[in-house]
């Protein structure tokens, strides 16, 4: 029986091999030559300035510069960024930052998303066009133009404030006003990708739901909140969790408008100006670095801990 069973499966194997070796033979056949050749740049470009500058950030992390050499010095780098009081506060100010614009932003990305989809298609095509034309202006343009909106002197978010009987107040040189004056930029100006999405699910959802909750007697707010919200989640988690993940490295806006300041603790510092600061000014690369891959873990962490507490059953 062992013989049979054993030149059963030889035969098997010599009629497998040939199937293996055929496709084997057309993937490198030379009429997709020129598939490799149009993919080899992307392929290089994510080797050598992803792959490679990850390993080498690793690497760097357990390292020190000294009179010109790194010098390996362990995990003293960790030890002293874990130890510093300016790495917790920019820690505070991120994750402040990043729940407020993934949150409210979020939030009124879904009422607005709600607005434009009752309209006809072309009102929503104006207005997906309109909210979504930030996202192609690059991100220190907009930061420039909004550093001019947040002017104490004549900026148009005073003259407009002005109307209403409210002091002129520096939005961006206050330590109580600057975190928020940030995030109320990329709230303002940051829905538009979000819109685009919500409202392309919104139209994947059956009529029949919303019919027969008004036969039901549900009201608009009872629909929305029933019906649109729940058949919303996947894009819901979708957006949420990239969300976190874009602002939680933000880094752009904090270094064209506020340069991590101001005050002591500076008010607006993240972790990603915190990597900065310690590479190029302090030059500090070992520490920097160390503070690179600790950003990552807690990325990590929070994008696991958001998919399991929300796509509890969830279908796709």
């Amino acid at each position: 029986m062992a013989r049979l069973s054993s030149t059963a499966t030889n035969s098997t194997s010599r009629r497998a091999n040939p199937n293996w070796l055929a496709g084997l033979a057309y993937v490198f056949k030379k009429s997709n030559k020129w598939g490799y050749v149009f993919i080899a740049p992307l392929v290089l470009d994510f080797l050598v300035f992803t792959v490679y500058m990850v390993f080498y950030a690793v690497q760097l992390s357990f390292q020190e510069m000294q009179a010109g050499q790194f010098v390996w010095i362990g995990l003293n780098n960790y030890t002293q960024v874990l130890q510093n009081p300016l790495t917790w506060n920019a820690m505070r100010n991120t994750f402040i930052y990043t729940l407020s614009v993934v949150v409210l932003g979020l939030g009124a990305a879904l009422v607005l998303s709600e607005l434009i989809f009752r309209r006809g298609t072309r009102t929503q095509v104006f207005y997906k066009s309109a909210f979504y034309l930030p996202a192609v202006v690059s991100s220190i343009v907009v930061a420039l133009v909004w550093t001019w909106i947040f002017n104490p002197f004549f900026g148009i978010l005073n003259a407009v404030t002005g109307i209403f009987g409210i002091p002129k107040q520096n939005w961006l040189g206050n330590p109580d006003l600057a975190l928020a004056s940030l995030i109320l930029m990329a709230i303002i100006g940051g829905g538009g990708s979000s819109i685009v999405l919500l409202t392309a699910s919104m139209g994947g959802i059956p009529t029949e739901l919303y019919d027969a909750a008004k036969i039901d007697g549900a009201s608009e707010w009872t629909r929305f909140t029933r019906v649109t919200v729940p058949l919303l989640r996947p894009t819901l988690l979708y957006l949420f969790v990239t969300g976190f993940i874009g602002n939680f490295q933000v880094f752009e806006q904090v270094y064209v408008m506020t340069s991590g300041g101001p005050g002591f603790p500076p008010a607006t510092d993240t972790v990603g100006f915190r990597i900065y600061d310690m590479a190029f000014r302090s030059v500090q690369f070992g520490g920097a670095a160390a503070l690179s891959l600790l950003l990552f873990l807690v990325i990590l962490v929070f994008s696991v801990f958001q998919f399991r507490l929300f796509a509890a059953e969830l279908e796709y």
